[in-house]
């Protein structure tokens, strides 16, 4: 489960000295809005709440679908049945609903470190992709830092941990995340919010809760699947002025180190950023790039978007290696530049 950063209202309590209905309308009385989190071993529970009513209940057991309902029933069952530490945090009138209406999310597998790529140029590759979903930061020296919130490319807010209320839009506390990166280093974790719904709870099977669940899972979004095998076809357009950018970039890669290993690099980058551009993975298999730099790409996935991939991680590999300039000006000289262009592709950076 996802939850805010913020210093909780209340912590340390035990569930089985409360009883939540009444305590959840205390709280409606005290604070007005925010969540009550509740965490056993092997299940989590969440009550969003503003000051007249429930908003939305979650439970979600280990391994399993998490599952909602505006209603409290399928939270009391397993608060009957066994006891859970529980956390309150307040949540301002303007970011309740946000938290409250959050969508089914996948996190990815793999994390990201900011020696790698820094927040500004994840936050702008992820908004050439449109992203839609939130960047879990942890800062060196302060896990469970802040929380960054996007919606179709567009940062929207963020929870920090020296934040009130849940949700803030504000530029200075974003611009102090990068100021406490800068100084030390951080972690990223990227989640996506999916079109999947989230399981609604049906009142009736709560008392046979054990034979009636259906069975789900909101982790491993990225699993490393079987892949289907690239299928060599006649070179493309696109696929031929690709060709020339990777043997220029492996050309100005080698010049400056007679030792590199351009195209290991490339993959290398591939693996890092495979949460961003998918099609690269080379678990999947979807995209093979030759020793001597020719791509080969299995037929269902976009050529755009590999290329779109393939010169965004040429580029990373450049900036490692100090050649921003040499391959600015080596790939003036591409043959094939209008086939980029009519593609809406821009290979200066």
């Amino acid at each position: 489960m996802l939850l805010p950063r913020e210093k909780p209202f209340l912590t340390g309590l035990n569930s089985y000295y409360l009883d939540i209905e009444k305590f959840i309308q205390h709280l409606q009385g005290e604070i007005g809005s925010g969540c009550l989190y509740c965490k056993a071993v092997d299940q989590e529970l969440l009550v969003y709440f503003d000051e007249y009513d429930i908003v939305r209940g979650v439970s979600q057991k280990s391994g399993e679908q998490a599952r909602v309902s505006e209603q409290l029933a399928h939270i009391l069952v397993p608060l009957q049945k066994k006891s859970f530490q529980v956390t309150i945090y307040y949540l301002n009138s303007s970011s309740i609903f946000f938290w409250g209406q959050m969508p089914a999310f996948k996190r990815a597998q793999n994390t990201l470190s900011s020696d790698k790529v820094n927040l500004p140029d994840l936050i702008f590759r992820l908004s050439q992709k449109e992203f839609s979903g939130f960047i879990e930061v942890d800062v060196e020296g302060k896990e469970n830092c802040a929380v960054l919130f996007f919606h179709e490319g567009q940062r929207r807010g963020g929870s920090y941990y020296w934040g009130t209320g849940g949700l803030s839009p504000a530029d200075i506390d974003y611009n102090t995340l990068l100021g406490m990166i800068q100084k030390g280093s951080g972690v990223y974790s990227l989640g996506y919010f999916t079109s999947d719904p989230l399981s609604p709870v049906v009142e009736v099977e709560l008392e046979d809760e054990e034979e009636n669940e259906e069975e789900g899972t909101l982790d491993g979004f990225f699993e490393q699947g079987q892949g289907t095998t690239p299928v060599a076809q006649g070179p493309s357009a696109l696929n031929q002025a690709l060709n020339e950018f990777l043997a220029i970039f492996a050309q100005t890669v080698i010049a400056k180190k007679t030792k590199a290993e351009p195209f290991i690099d490339l993959k290398l980058k591939f693996i890092d950023f495979a949460e961003i551009h998918p099609q690269l993975d080379p678990y999947k298999h979807l995209c093979e790039i030759e020793d001597d730099g020719s791509v080969t790409m299995a037929q269902e996935i976009s050529e755009k978007e590999v290329a779109e991939g393939i010169i965004d991680c040429a580029w990373m590999v450049i900036e490692d290696h100090k050649l921003h300039k040499r391959f600015r000006a080596a790939i003036q000289e591409i043959e094939h530049q209008e086939v980029f262009q009519e593609q809406g592709l821009e290979l200066q950076r």
